[in-house]
């Protein structure tokens, strides 16, 4: 079986764990959508690329996180011409990637267990910003969605009745594994559910998870909207007892029987939980406050 799995006549993907998105161009050429974690999966995306006759023009790189642009690095040193377009928000990390263990590390140098690939890719250049809703590559003109949540400045793309919805959702197999769908700003990740759910495409391609139909795109998002409640109730219910960020999430990860195996994860997850926890203050439902026993969060519900 080909590497490169067609969806429509000018759109294709590699599926896997991480789902890397193809747009053929027209004129031989590609563009790709995301390029997986690391220099092998940068490989691949090559690899299927040539069997298929067709060369790379660029990657968007749909947000920063380096289970994304992981590949990125291989792909522009070792082909020619490749340019890198992605969002105005997520550049700075794509470009200097130390930026995501730090915001996780809270601002400080961040320990070693946190530099690794699974955190910080290797930073390339972002030839061309993405600051509207439409953008013009080799001759294809793209739409861009808005789909910031998961985070800060998250696109996805759509074109040939295809959106490249990128972690605007997860299919429903991620979301059993991982327990909390991880966050920026759980209010934005819920609105890009609700934008994602109007739009019109035949197909939706997430970063993890299947290649959705759009007659199953609703039960889908549905739920990745019930994953994001059961977390933000199971945040609220642990705020009965006054507690820290990291005392908070303690309960939250034993209330919800999660294992967690490494310090990227339980950064991670500490990170999904302050989002959570940020959302609850905003609407009113919880309160922080510094106390002799540190920054304490409150339920007020």
């Amino acid at each position: 079986m080909p590497l490169l799995q067609s969806i429509t006549a000018h759109t294709a993907y590699i599926p896997g764990a991480n789902n890397l998105g193809i747009i053929l161009t027209g004129d031989g050429g590609a563009i790709a959508v995301d390029t997986g974690l690391d220099k092998d999966t940068g490989r691949m995306l090559r690899r299927a690329l040539e069997e298929a006759g067709l060369r790379l023009r660029a990657i968007i790189s749909t947000h920063h996180h380096a289970d994304h642009i992981g590949g990125n690095d291989y792909l522009v040193r070792n082909l020619p011409d490749v340019a890198v377009y992605a969002p105005r928000l997520e550049a700075p990390f794509i470009e200097n990637p130390l930026l995501e263990p730090i915001y996780l590390a809270l601002g400080a140098s961040p320990p070693a267990a946190l530099r690794t690939k699974w955190l910080m890719a290797k930073g390339v250049p972002v030839d061309h910003l993405i600051d509207s809703n439409e953008v013009d590559i080799a001759g294809v003109t793209l739409e861009i969605i808005a789909l910031s949540g998961h985070s800060l400045g998250q696109i996805g793309v759509a074109f040939d009745g295809v959106c490249f919805a990128a972690d605007g959702f997860f299919g429903p197999d991620v979301l059993a594994k991982h327990g909390i769908p991880y966050a920026h700003d759980v209010a934005a990740q819920i609105a890009s559910l609700e934008r994602l759910a109007a739009r019109g495409e035949r197909f939706f391609l997430p970063g993890h998870g299947e290649l959705t139909l759009r007659s199953d795109l609703s039960a889908t998002l549905q739920a990745n909207r019930h994953a994001i409640e059961r977390a933000m109730h199971a945040v609220r219910d642990e705020l009965a007892e006054p507690g820290d960020t990291l005392a908070v999430a303690r309960r939250v990860q034993k209330a919800l029987g999660l294992t967690i195996t490494g310090l990227p994860q339980y950064a991670i997850f500490v990170s999904a939980v302050a989002a959570h926890l940020a959302y609850l203050e905003i609407h009113g439902d919880a309160t922080l406050s510094v106390t002799d026993q540190g920054a304490v969060w409150r339920n007020t519900s």
